[in-house]
């Protein structure tokens, strides 16, 4: 039998209706992380893991809008086969990282099986949080007991190099382009699900991590600190504090780009500057203030001030509905801030979707200076994700259903570059400075 469902993308993009085809419905319950070695499925097990499989082989092709853009579907095959031929020596979680490598395989960020945002994956971290700095993969955050990692390198675990560990993740990180890497490697190197199925560790309950602090290095065994925190929803999360955690800019005043990040959209004006700052998180609308009021508000509120600058922050911003981006955009193009040095955008690692829709429009149409890192994704890329949640195993498996072309289709550009570049350093963070900002504010 089968159920409609209506759905909506948690990676930004609307999607239509679905059909979620069900067996007889058994739920896998997360295991728990042993010290030593892994429970295998038991033949009941592989049973209801091979009828996900076959799920998969038939709704993937049948809704994504070119499963084999990037592959083959000899090579599609091969991979589902290699699953299920070793399903036996499998555990659950090394199953789930099977259906990620499948996944990326496809080759866009939209089509993904993320432990991040799944929480019937249920994966554990470690009690640091990471962050791809320009100095390294670096200790951001920790719980209150692990304070004194706060600035650490990672230079090894379990004595296998970063760049090795980081090697090895890659192929499990669904993206448009590199820029996804850098989001996602800090996220999957803390999983100890993930560093087990990969061949990092046997022993998910002590892993040693090797930190360099300043040229001297220690290495110290970490233990899971409870459950990976779900980031869903189109803004970035990544950097909310977490109950009983320390971060490493805890002693610095809070910047104005992570002062307000659940908001959807906000403006303050810098009289300092005579700029208008606006941030958008999420394409999407409040109830009661569309994004058309909130921008002739804004821009209302800059004139009046006398503001010489309008800045637009898109750096927390993943995506959601592509359509309102004219909502944004045209306010921006009748005002007086479209002029060469007077319209900024801020973009990032996380620029994403609907967000990467509404920067190539900006590139397009308007004098914005861009400023800060490249965006996630590129003019043409694949879009509006289609969730398939697996009847037995209940993981949902994503895959895109439309291709969005804003480019030429000879532009293969990968990213939209900054024509100003102000990457976050560790030590920016740690003071509470915004060099994106700042490099604005200064013209």
């Amino acid at each position: 039998m089968s159920k409609k469902y209506s759905i909506r993308s948690t990676a930004g993009d609307f999607v239509r209706p679905s059909v979620v085809v069900f067996s007889i419905v058994v739920g896998f319950v997360a295991a728990p992380l042993r010290a030593q070695g892994v429970d295998h499925l038991d033949s009941a097990e592989v049973r209801r893991w091979r009828e996900d499989l076959a799920v998969l082989r038939k709704e993937m092709p049948a809704h994504h809008a070119n499963l084999f853009h990037d592959m083959t579907p000899a090579q599609f095959d091969s991979a589902l086969n290699s699953i299920s031929t070793r399903l036996p020596s499998l555990a659950r979680h090394q199953v789930i990282v099977e259906l990620q490598k499948l996944d990326a395989m496809v080759g866009d960020g939209h089509s993904s099986a993320g432990p991040w945002r799944d929480s019937v994956i249920a994966f554990h971290t470690l009690p640091i949080a990471l962050y791809w700095f320009p100095e390294g993969l670096l200790v951001r955050a920790a719980d209150s007991a692990h304070s004194n990692l706060l600035g650490g390198r990672v230079v090894a675990i379990n004595g296998i190099s970063v760049d090795s560990v980081a090697a090895r993740i890659r192929p499990l990180i669904s993206r448009d382009n590199e820029m996804g890497v850098r989001a996602f490697t800090p996220f999957f190197m803390v999983m100890p699900e993930i560093l087990q199925a990969i061949g990092v560790t046997n022993d998910m309950q002590r892993i040693r991590f090797t930190l360099d602090f300043a040229g001297k290095q220690r290495t110290m065994v970490l233990s899971p600190a409870g459950l990976f925190p779900m980031l869903t929803g189109d803004a970035d999360r990544s950097w909310n504090k977490r109950e009983g955690w320390v971060d490493a800019r805890d002693k610095a005043a809070t910047p104005l780009w992570l002062s307000d990040p659940g908001n959807i959209y906000w403006f303050k004006y810098l009289p300092d500057s005579r700029a208008l700052y606006v941030q958008i998180n999420t394409i999407q609308q409040k109830r009661g203030d569309s994004l058309r009021t909130f921008m002739a508000r804004a821009i209302h509120s800059a004139d009046s001030a006398g503001a010489d600058k309008l800045i637009l922050d898109l750096r927390l911003n993943g995506g959601g509905n592509g359509d309102f981006n004219k909502q944004i955009m045209l306010p921006i193009i009748k005002s007086k801030y479209d002029t060469p040095g007077h319209f900024y955008v801020l973009t990032g690692r996380r620029t994403w979707s609907a967000a990467q829709m509404l920067v190539t429009e900006l590139m397009k149409y308007t004098t914005a200076i861009f400023v800060g890192e490249p965006t996630a994704s590129h003019g043409n890329h694949f879009g509006d994700s289609y969730r398939i949640v697996l009847p037995n195993s209940k993981v949902t498996v994503r895959v895109s259903t439309l291709w969005h072309q804003y480019l030429d289709s000879r532009d293969k550009r990968m990213m939209i570059e900054p024509q100003i570049k102000a990457p976050l350093t560790f030590a920016d963070y740690v003071e509470g400075k915004d060099p994106g900002l700042e490099a604005v504010v200064r013209r």
